[in-house]
């Protein structure tokens, strides 16, 4: 079994010579959280689990790379992404072509402000059906700023040609294209049976849980029956002397998810070196990046389960920066806005406090900026503690 990384490697050995353009780089990119596959164009390649490391057969892996580079190429033999009348696509869409036409309309959006334009971004994206010529932009424009775009591993962006009215692509790279969306969809969609002894099935990836061998699919229910709620049986004990010695955290479900999921991690503090509790790995991911674990529900009481950190009142750095952009959304941002804290609430540290911005989609004035002093920003910190755990 290999890397991802030498996957990758391999990928770029069998396709050295094929003129079909293809990006092997982007193979390490892929993130499983919906299946187990990374598609070399319209190859599948399936990926094993072993010791929290994803892991690739060899001989799979060269045979998807010299399936793509046995297959026929005319970059003249072109034809029409939109066969008929075209219907419009839409731009925040996963479909392949969407994905193109979004690129499109970024690449004029960039071309118009470059220019000047008076017209207005959404008035210069060209027809109805979105796939003429949008104002401002050439085609070596559009080919010029994202000719390294990568779809399923593929580079469609410099194939396309402009034929005075619409945009076409080669034959093959359409088909390589079609038959990996439909394959990937087809992925995501399947239904999945539970692992427990209930025989219900999901039709989402919602009962999917990473382990270290891979995943594992159990319902709500089923997780709650076998597996044992955290009672912070850990509490005050160190990572390093859990680590590789302590309960299994596979035995656990995760001291934050509700409904409840499986544990994959132990999570612990890496100031203090102090264990938190079991996090899935989604919540685990999110933790670990600061952006939105502050959304989940306990999520601060979660993290003040470091004796240290509950005895000195304070919080991971990359946390009190979320807490700050939770108070700011909940107090200055549009009522039930849904979108992500980090996308709606920017945070820079200054030499005395901070300087916000809260733009949130819908919002009337566009934007609030509001400045924070270090004092503000203690005061709102310790009442988010405090409302967690007084």
């Amino acid at each position: 079994m290999i890397s991802q990384k030498l996957a990758a490697r391999y990928l770029a050995d069998e396709t050295r010579d094929c003129p079909i353009p293809m990006a092997p780089e982007h193979f390490v990119r892929k993130r499983f959280t919906e299946h187990d596959f990374v598609y070399f164009g319209h190859v599948g390649v399936r990926a094993y689990k072993h010791t929290n490391r994803w892991r690739f057969n060899e001989p799979e892996v060269r045979s998807a790379g010299r399936t793509i580079a046995a297959l026929p190429w005319d970059p003249e033999d072109l034809v029409d992404p939109w066969p008929g009348a075209r219907a419009q696509a839409d731009a925040g869409g996963t479909s392949w072509r969407a994905l193109i036409l979004n690129v499109i309309r970024m690449a004029a959006d960039a071309a118009c402000k470059e220019n000047g334009c008076s017209h207005g971004t959404p008035a210069c994206r060209g027809g109805a059906d979105g796939w003429s010529l949008p104002c401002g932009l050439i085609p070596v424009g559009l080919l010029q700023r994202y000719s390294c775009y990568p779809i399923a591993c593929t580079l469609p962006i410099p194939t396309l040609v402009w034929s005075d009215e619409t945009w076409l692509i080669p034959r093959t790279l359409s088909v390589i294209l079609d038959r990996w969306e439909e394959s990937e969809t087809r992925l995501r969609t399947a239904v999945q049976a539970c692992d427990g002894c209930c025989g219900t099935y999901s039709s989402d990836s919602s009962w999917r849980t990473p382990t270290a061998g891979g995943w594992k699919v159990l319902c709500p229910v089923c997780a709650a029956a076998s597996l044992r709620s955290y009672r912070q049986e850990l509490a005050g004990v160190t990572y390093a002397r859990v680590r590789g010695k302590g309960p299994r955290v596979a035995d656990y479900l995760c001291a934050v998810c509700d409904p409840p999921r499986p544990a994959a991690a132990w999570d612990h503090c890496h100031e203090h070196g102090l264990i938190r509790g079991p996090l899935c790995g989604s919540c685990n991911t999110m933790e670990g990046q600061g952006k939105e674990f502050l959304s989940r529900k306990g999520s601060v009481r979660h993290l003040l389960r470091c004796n240290d950190c509950r005895r000195s009142r304070t919080m991971p750095v990359h946390h009190r920066l979320a807490a700050l952009r939770r108070h700011l959304h909940n107090e200055h941002g549009v009522q039930d806005c849904d979108w992500p804290m980090h996308f709606c609430v920017s945070v820079v540290e200054s030499d005395s406090g901070y300087e916000c911005r809260i733009r949130c989609p819908g919002q009337r004035s566009g934007y609030s900026d509001i400045r924070l002093s270090a004092s503000e920003t203690e005061s709102i910190l310790s009442r988010v503690m405090n409302e967690e755990w007084p």
